[in-house]
């Protein structure tokens, strides 16, 4: 079996230091995204409870449920942090994840949407986790 060839071709997002404190990196929007644009998280489908899901366990946190399977982000998807006041939305159809946009973002801003309580929990994050710079900040691209 061929390995999985995965790439992001994505030019309207970056990936640079995220205003949540300790968040490490995030994923900002390059060009402002309108409401209800969307961005298709990618990466690796793999069966809940599987092998290939105990030897991605390393990634459980990052993990989004899709039915029976989860998906393995490795994409610019997978960089989105978390706030409990998110700008985007967590949207499945059929077998594919979105992250979608709540509102208007601008450009230079961090996408942001809340977290699985799951992965609240693993993270330590409380309902209050919110960004330590104003959304916005002009961030370098990476």
């Amino acid at each position: 079996m061929k390995p999985a060839r995965i790439e992001e071709a994505d030019d309207r997002l970056y990936v640079a230091e995220s205003t949540n404190r300790g968040a490490g990196r995030g994923l900002f929007a390059k060009v402002p995204l309108e409401r209800n644009e969307s961005v298709e998280v990618i990466g690796m489908l793999v069966p809940a409870r599987s092998a290939a899901d105990q030897c991605t366990s390393y990634a459980d946190a990052y993990k989004f449920r899709v039915g029976g399977y989860l998906l393995v982000p490795a994409g610019y998807g997978g960089m989105a942090n978390h706030s409990s006041s998110p700008n985007m939305q967590k949207v499945i159809k059929g077998r594919r994840v979105y992250l979608r946009a709540l509102r208007r973002i601008e450009k230079d801003e961090e996408l942001l949407f809340a977290y699985s309580a799951y992965a609240q929990k693993r993270f330590k994050l409380s309902k209050r986790a919110q960004p330590a710079a104003a959304a916005g900040r002009k961030q370098r691209a990476a």
